[in-house]
């Protein structure tokens, strides 16, 4: 799809005398397009749901949620979270914390041997340890979130993650990533860039957001269209495919 799509917007540039589209140019539209829709699908799905619970929208293959759903769904993932320990104490310090991995977008949970880990405002994470009836307990652990680190009480958990044997899965989390960056690879031939599948970046969306890659890169350009001029010039380029194909 990323060449499908460029093909499409040089096409829809040069009929409109807008000039030529280089290809790191291309790749910082791709990204910012893609970006703008994956983020986008967040509001729909919110929508989509309200819809739903006001007995708006059709259930089965007009399930407008589930479709959407099925669409974040390629970016839900999960992973261990890198412990780190600022010292004194050596293990288990105060400020010790669990790095958010960089492809993070939202959260989902936070799990600990398998038990969901609770979340916890900032202001009442400490007010918990003063307390025997409110302290966490590697029964029902607790984690305060700021900014790329995860703060996560009892401190023996610390302890879990600094051993060899529970290294590996002290706090897990599973997340909504975002999606990777799309790149449009090539050689150069004949002073020329040509396409170049193996050092290409597809794009994570599904076909179906294909036409809306291509408005939204096009308006990134400065050229401002409509979705059914896409249609159009998509099924034109399709038609002279075919007929070169039948030559």
């Amino acid at each position: 799809m990323i060449n499908s799509v460029r093909n499409t917007v040089m096409f829809l540039l040069n009929k409109d005398n807008r000039g030529y589209l280089a290809p790191s140019e291309y790749d910082f539209f791709a990204k910012q397009a893609q970006l703008e829709i994956f983020e986008g699908y967040f509001d729909d799905y919110s929508r989509a749901v309200f819809s739903q619970n006001n007995r708006k929208k059709a259930l089965s293959y007009g399930d407008s949620v589930m479709h959407i759903q099925n669409k974040i769904d390629i970016f839900s993932t999960s992973g261990t979270l890198t412990y780190t320990d600022v010292g004194a104490p050596s293990v288990g310090g105060e400020d010790d914390y669990f790095n958010i991995p960089a492809d993070f977008y939202k959260l989902i949970n936070v799990t600990y041997g398998g038990k969901v880990v609770q979340e916890v405002a900032k202001h009442k994470f400490e007010m918990l340890m003063d307390s025997n009836l409110t302290a966490p307990t590697t029964a029902f652990p607790v984690y305060k979130r700021e900014g790329n680190k995860i703060f996560a009480r009892p401190l023996s958990i610390y302890y879990t993650a600094a051993t060899p044997q529970g290294a590996e899965t002290p706090l897990k989390m599973n997340y909504v990533r975002k999606p990777v960056d799309p790149h449009w690879g090539y050689n150069t031939i004949g002073g020329d860039p040509v396409y170049n599948p193996d050092s290409s970046v597809n794009f994570e969306l599904p076909p179906s957001d294909e036409t809306e890659l291509v408005i939204k890169i096009c308006g990134y350009a400065g050229l401002n269209i409509r979705e059914k001029d896409v249609v159009a010039i998509t099924q034109q380029m399709e038609n002279q495919d075919f007929q070169k194909e039948n030559l």
